[in-house]
């Protein structure tokens, strides 16, 4: 809102989106032409890594049941393109980013599961990261129940 002259686009996955996605209202009733790409993994990855390392493995509440974003965005007069595969990506995200530059686009991209990496251990410093998807100690006694 600060520049009208640059594009501002959103990165979100699918698990803290679901959490926000109330804030489209906002963006619908301002007309705030940002751009959101919604990286769709059908889980909350960084949860479920929180939940391997710190509890034992025992996952509750990682996998997602997502509404259908098109709609979602519809409800609220956004329009939203949606991307399945690898090979229609790059002519939908020309789409996104340039053919509708004064007005609010959701880019629903679905992905594979991955580790949401970086990550840092509860009391550890920021420039002690988990970096890769690989076995690390960590205090058990450090993380919340």
């Amino acid at each position: 809102l600060a520049n009208d002259k640059k594009i501002c686009i959103s990165v979100d996955g699918d698990g803290s989106f679901n959490m926000t996605f109330t804030e489209l209202k906002t963006v619908a009733e301002q007309g705030i032409p940002i751009k959101i790409l919604l990286l769709d993994n059908e889980s909350q990855m960084m949860v479920e890594y929180w939940q391997r390392l710190f509890h034992a493995d025992r996952k509750l509440a990682v996998r997602n049941q997502n509404p259908d974003y098109s709609t979602l965005a519809s409800a609220f007069g956004i329009r939203s393109i949606t991307a399945d595969s690898e090979d229609e990506l790059e002519d939908k995200m020309r789409e996104f980013l340039f053919d509708y530059p004064d007005e609010p686009v959701l880019f629903h991209v679905r992905i594979r599961r991955t580790p949401c990496l970086p990550l840092v251990a509860p009391g550890q410093p920021l420039d002690d990261m988990i970096l890769e998807d690989i076995n690390v100690e960590v205090d058990q006694s450090a993380a919340p129940s």
